[in-house]
């Protein structure tokens, strides 16, 4: 039962990772740090009994190879990229820095999918290289995996699961920004309309949500396999996947209203806290009670796909801490109606909040 249970486990979090890398593929963002080639080196090392390292430990670095076994005298790169091209473009390499003068053996990993054949690639004479034997993927490994031991299933169970959770390695501010930036282009080609009325500029800004193409979106979590049940089968937890009400785009965040209201206190200066379970006969004459609906603020460094095959858009996100927002606030909707009717949105930011009131 455990080598059952350890298996099952070890192929999820898989299919967890190559979804999450082929979407970010998609998206032309090549983030290969979802999963370390520390974790791919251990996870290499318990199932082929290698001693395996990081190559970037060796003063004299390679870019053909990620990681090397002087010992065994086999290197390997690790890679999102499938295409032959690629494959070729590292056999190159490896025979031009002279490496299969120190390795007998060349191993490329791909994050991902491999392709169904790799005909017609130009390996040095003398050098044994079998692409279907030496160029892995997840696909490959669960296959040699089903004849593994059932302390190294444990072993690499344990090593994924860790993974999964670990704090993650700073991005650049120069890689958010670029990623910002694609998301927000794609945002505004899928979502958005795009027109120079005079009278929907109006409306826009007044009520943000007048510019959304539909007024229902989906938030899913890349990790979420409930979809479209709303408790997961296997967790029974509820599954991280919600509907929501589109309601602005700006250079930061995707905001989206939720779909419940909330009552909050506020005072003559603008701070305001939430009413929470106070009774309302209780709140002091200086405080308003308002009810406000709620938006969410989801960073678009986290959104990772938009798929506009469902009757309502799908949004993928990465959640953080189980969550895809940064922020929930309160806020009241604004309207036009005509020149002497109308309201502006108006946001309780959270740097006016007053635990206090």
């Amino acid at each position: 039962m455990k080598r059952e249970f350890y298996l099952k486990e070890i192929i999820e979090e898989f299919g967890i990772l190559r979804n999450k890398i082929e979407m970010l593929s998609q998206s032309n963002l090549q983030d290969i740090n979802i999963i370390s080639e520390y974790h791919i080196q251990e996870i290499l090392n318990i199932l082929f009994d290698l001693q395996l390292s990081n190559s970037n430990e060796y003063k004299q670095n390679f870019k053909a190879i990620d990681l090397q076994d002087s010992i065994n005298a086999i290197a390997i790169q690790v890679t999102a990229n499938s295409r032959k091209s690629k494959v070729q473009e590292t056999l190159d390499k490896f025979f031009e820095d002279g490496l299969d003068l120190d390795f007998e053996t060349l191993i490329i990993f791909i994050l991902g999918k491999k392709q169904l054949s790799y005909k017609n690639l130009k390996v040095k004479e003398g050098f044994l290289f079998i692409p279907d034997e030496h160029i892995l993927d997840f696909s490959k490994i669960i296959s040699k995996l089903s004849f593994a031991p059932t302390g190294k299933l444990e072993k690499i169970r344990n090593i994924l699961k860790e993974d999964r959770f670990a704090p993650k390695k700073k991005i650049s501010d120069v890689a958010i920004f670029k990623k910002k930036q694609i998301i927000r282009k794609k945002i505004v080609k899928s979502l958005i309309h795009t027109s120079n009325d005079v009278s929907e500029a109006i409306f826009n800004y007044y009520d943000p949500s007048y510019k959304f193409k539909y007024e229902k979106i989906i938030i899913r979590s890349i990790t979420d396999q409930a979809y479209p049940f709303f408790d997961d089968p296997i967790t029974k937890q509820r599954a991280d996947w919600y509907k929501v009400f589109s309601f602005d785009l700006n250079e930061n965040f995707l905001e989206v209203q939720i779909q419940y209201y909330d009552k909050i206190v506020v005072n003559k200066m603008g701070e305001w806290n939430y009413l929470r379970d106070r009774e309302e006969g209780s709140i002091s004459n200086d405080l308003k009670i308002i009810r406000t609906d709620v938006i969410e603020r989801i960073p678009l460094e986290n959104i990772i796909e938009i798929d506009l095959s469902e009757e309502d858009p799908m949004i993928f996100v990465d959640f953080q801490n189980r969550k895809a927002y940064r922020e929930q606030i309160p806020f009241i909707r604004g309207y036009y109606k005509n020149d002497s009717d109308y309201r502006k949105t108006y946001y309780f930011e959270l740097c006016k909040q007053d635990i206090n009131l």
